[in-house]
């Protein structure tokens, strides 16, 4: 029999060893990273979003809403489930493609330098036990596949949109992988292994992941801000910080953008 093959969003990599269709693998138990302001040290939708503006890849039309956006955004005019929407419908026209492309070439130049060294040392420790390994992300698919395949990760959820003949459609699929639909996507995944999100473990920094930290085993909190660190106390979770990278900036080719005032939606 061939080799079985993992959907990891828009692309596929080989099933872990010893995985077999049918067999209850990952000890039924998963490890589920948030990837922005946590995993990686910076948003990483946006920061594809910056490198496609300076590419000069991005329509007139959506080059044209961006500073609104993020000015709308700053006086709280705009959620963040509107900016988890805008990152992925900017791709709009692009071919599938060119726009992996330049996902695997962004995420070599900007993004592989800010993971964070202790979330790729808890992430090992996961991958080392056993365990079904959850990247889950409202940044676009495409970025979110690369840190994944990096990584190593089992399964990747990101921000999706329809793609017709080849091309990036500014319609997305729901759920999106925020709030609540960010639970029930994570959960369909660990359920299609037989894994009960109460025997599993949720690494994320973000308040809008309360549905998912409300539903899985063991919660942990990851450089929050002080509102959510105070509320993560109160609840009784782990409270941890990754902030140290895991490959000194100085070793890696240098940003061609002001990317440090887009690598969080959050202030």
């Amino acid at each position: 029999m061939g080799a079985v093959r993992v959907r990891i969003g828009s692309r596929t990599q080989a099933a872990p060893r010893g995985y077999s269709p049918g067999v209850t693998p990952f000890q039924r138990t998963a490890a589920i990273f948030d990837v922005d302001d946590s995993l990686v040290d910076g948003n990483v939708g946006t920061i594809f979003t910056w490198y496609l503006l300076s590419q000069r890849l991005l329509r007139q039309d959506v080059r044209a809403k961006l500073p609104k956006a993020l000015y709308d955004y700053a006086r709280r005019r705009l959620t963040e489930g509107d900016m988890v929407a805008l990152a992925s419908k900017a791709h709009v026209g692009l071919a599938l493609d060119t726009l992996e492309g330049h996902a695997r070439d962004c995420f070599e130049r900007h993004v592989r330098k800010r993971i964070t060294a202790e979330g790729m040392k808890t992430m090992r420790r996961h991958l080392l036990a056993g365990h079904l390994v959850v990247l889950a992300s409202g940044s676009p698919q495409v970025m979110v596949d690369e840190v994944g395949l990096f990584l190593r990760s089992h399964v990747a959820l990101g921000t999706r949109a329809i793609i017709r003949d080849g091309v990036m459609t500014d319609e997305l699929l729901l759920p999106l992988t925020f709030e609540a639909g960010k639970r029930d996507r994570v959960r369909e995944a660990c359920e299609a292994y037989g894994i009960d999100l109460t025997r599993s473990f949720l690494y994320s920094d973000s308040v809008a992941d309360t549905p998912l930290f409300e539903a899985v085993g063991t919660p942990v909190v990851v450089n929050p801000k002080s509102a959510f660190r105070a509320e993560a106390v109160r609840r009784g979770w782990e409270v941890q910080s990754w902030r140290e990278r895991w490959e000194p900036a100085k070793g890696a080719p240098p940003d061609e953008f002001p990317v440090e005032e887009w690598i969080s939606w959050e202030s």
